[in-house]
């Protein structure tokens, strides 16, 4: 057993079943495209130790500990818990610890994990002395080649929500000592027992939503049920109460945020809400022709792989680019992939095609597109006007939904692209090879590998970005479509009550 299934016990019994039965196959968020170990050997000068592995017997780590006075991945176990320790120096009076984070800014909240990982090692005979955390260094910004001793920072601290470190992590792991044997014990038998069933609280959506959420609420939920309330933090409270349905919730008792109004309305209502008079306007005040579709596809690298890039920074191969010259007139279509440090060529053929006029509509821009065009400016000032230049013509086609402008029950509380293109348009992308970022990235990795089939990956990737950009044109002109049928479905009502009054 390991930490990780404790603490998926502690947030969940079921979650804790799954997760050690049957796991979810998911996609990584970030590339690690660097061995953190390989990176600390190097800062260190490390050449005389011992390695532990995947598999090995914790009397190993013990028996080196004789023998070495450098221990890397060093692993060992108690009571069936294993833990392993990325890096063991001795001391005069024991040995120092160091623990590795591919991250910037290591939480406080993970003096807890560390906590248990010391309780492990001190049950199996390892004298602690310090304690020290390796992480990457959020300023650092490559050059020609990779700086490890300017990369990586060895602190004793970790760090707060601001980004501060105020206290030391042997003070915090002091704090945070407690029976983690015992809680083994209790997460061993939850795990030889069936799997329990569905609990819904708010530890199901706390820090990050719970892969398993949507399965779970299934058998619950209906289009109208208050689990699909956004923005909402008493959700499972009103369900422990017996409130169900949007249509019983009084709307002065939640936050109060204009999604959740059109939630209601459109639950009250026939499914269906529309401020006409807000999409009018947006539409109005924003959009001009020719319309642009945009839309990328980039890996994020957790080490930076090239020059002037940063921890964490962001390499965009891909765009998709439908135009519309005119309205309704027909779409013509630009797309590109790049391989390797692709980002000027990337600037350039995107520069070349984009038009020069009209609207940049992209879907949900703040954190994506426009930020990418931002950081490829700053990297490359020589086309900084220009990408700027763009980034003043975008307009984000999510707004209407986020701001509860237009909501359809069957949305079930979310709104991306993808469900909307479903909810609105009968139009899905189950039938494609690549169907989400995530896996977008992982196969573009794989397309630059030696033996890969770069032609199939290519096509797919083209596919999957073009059905992008063809959903923003499709979700924009239903915005239209639903605009014009409801102020003509005004004018005639409008009539009919003229001629009413007028007998």
């Amino acid at each position: 057993m390991h930490l990780s299934d404790i603490r998926n016990y502690e947030r969940c019994l079921r979650l804790s079943w799954l997760e050690y039965h049957q796991p979810k196959k998911t996609f990584p968020m970030v590339y690690y495209n660097e061995n953190i170990v390989s990176l600390v050997k190097e800062y260190f000068h490390l050449s005389d130790f011992y390695e532990g592995s995947v598999g090995d017997e914790a009397q190993k780590a013990l028996s080196a500990m004789r023998q070495y006075d450098t221990l890397i991945n060093a692993r060992f176990s108690h009571c069936d818990l294993r833990i392993h320790i990325p890096l063991m120096l001795r001391a005069e009076s024991g040995w120092n610890l160091y623990f590795t984070y591919a991250s910037c800014y290591p939480r406080e909240r993970q003096a807890q994990q560390l906590a248990d990982k010391i309780a492990v090692a001190k049950a199996c005979g390892v004298i602690v002395n310090e304690v020290w955390i390796i992480h990457l260094n959020a300023g650092y910004i490559r050059k020609q080649d990779l700086d490890v001793q300017e990369l990586l920072v060895v602190t004793p601290y970790l760090y707060n929500k601001r980004n501060n470190g105020i206290h030391t992590a042997m003070d915090l792991i002091e704090k945070h000592q407690r029976d983690v044997f015992q809680i083994a014990k209790e997460t061993a038998q939850v795990l030889k027992r069936k799997c329990a069933k569905e609990h819904l609280s708010p530890n199901c959506s706390k820090g990050y939503k719970c892969l398993y959420y949507d399965e779970c609420i299934a058998k619950r939920a209906h289009d109208t049920s208050v689990l699909y309330l956004m923005q909402c933090t008493k959700k499972f409270t009103l369900l422990h109460h017996g409130v169900t349905d949007m249509k019983e919730i009084d709307f002065d008792t939640l936050e109060g945020t204009r999604l959740q109004y059109a939630q209601i309305m459109a639950a009250n209502g026939n499914g269906f809400y529309m401020d006409r008079f807000a999409l009018s306007n947006w539409v109005n005040q924003n959009i001009t022709y020719p319309i642009s579709y945009l839309d990328f596809e980039w890996e994020t690298f957790v080490y930076p792989p090239y020059e002037g890039m940063k921890p964490f920074d962001v390499l965009v191969f891909q765009y998709s680019l439908h135009v519309e010259e005119r309205e309704n007139a027909p779409l013509t279509h630009e797309e590109f992939i790049g391989e390797g440090d692709c980002r000027i060529e990337f600037i350039e053929h995107l520069l070349k095609h984009i038009p020069k006029r009209g609207t940049v509509l992209v879907y949900n821009m703040e954190g994506a597109e426009k930020l990418r065009l931002i950081q490829l400016g700053e990297q490359f000032p020589k086309y900084q006007a220009e990408l700027m230049q763009i980034c003043e013509r975008m307009v984000d086609l999510s707004i209407p939904f986020s701001s509860g402008s237009i909501y359809d029950s069957k949305m079930h509380g979310y709104y991306s692209l993808k469900k909307l293109v479903e909810v609105f348009c009968h139009f899905d992308y189950h039938s494609l090879a690549v169907s989400q970022g995530l896996q977008a990235a992982e196969s573009w990795r794989l397309m630059q590998e030696k033996n890969a089939d770069k032609e199939r990956i290519r096509k797919e990737l083209f596919e999957y970005c073009g059905m992008d950009t063809y959903s923003e044109y499709l979700i924009f002109h239903k915005i239209c479509e639903l605009i014009h049928a409801e102020a003509g479905s005004e004018a005639i009502n409008h009539q009919k009550k003229r001629l009413y009054s007028n007998g």
